[in-house]
């Protein structure tokens, strides 16, 4: 008796090499699709640590200006040109400035503001050289922080006046 079911032959390398087909384009299309997800999670932690570090900017600069409301005084005492680093003072909630380097902002940040002399000229603009102003000073907060490939960093120039005198 003859079987009904008569096996082709013919057809079994074929199928052999569609598995291995399909199998590399599922491969390929995973390892894309990983790869976009890694690249997406490592811009998200970049994209974070910006925005962190302009908020600790802009931290810096309301410390300034708030060391500067307590007393003109502390300000027009620092020495120019010379990296001050910001410190709080829960006790007293008051924020100071001073050269001792101190512990990075969320362990991650370093925040340093240093102040210049503003010079004013003959029209009693704001020049390179000229008369100086002592109710002015010129200030730059930087934040800086270490990533894999490097230290990166932002900063912000002001002006800082005397309101109050």
């Amino acid at each position: 008796m003859k079987s009904i079911f008569k096996k082709n032959n013919k057809n079994t390398g074929f199928t052999l090499v569609e598995v291995i087909i399909a199998c590399s384009i599922i491969s390929l299309v995973t390892i894309a699709l990983m790869s976009s997800a890694s690249k997406g999670i490592e811009l998200s932690g970049r994209a974070l640590r910006q925005t962190q570090a302009s908020m600790v900017l802009e931290e810096g600069v309301e410390a300034v200006k708030s060391i500067r409301d307590n007393s003109w005084t502390t300000i027009s005492n620092l020495n120019l040109d010379t990296n001050y680093y910001l410190t709080f003072n829960t006790n007293t909630n008051t924020w100071s400035l001073g050269i001792t380097a101190v512990t990075p902002v969320d362990s991650i940040f370093t925040r340093t503001v240093v102040f210049s002399a503003v010079n004013r000229d003959a029209n009693d603009d704001i020049a390179s050289s000229g008369t100086l102003d002592t109710g002015i000073k010129k200030v730059n907060v930087t934040v800086s922080w270490q990533t894999k490939t490097g230290t990166n960093s932002k900063n912000i120039t002001f002006y800082l006046t005397n309101l109050f005198n």
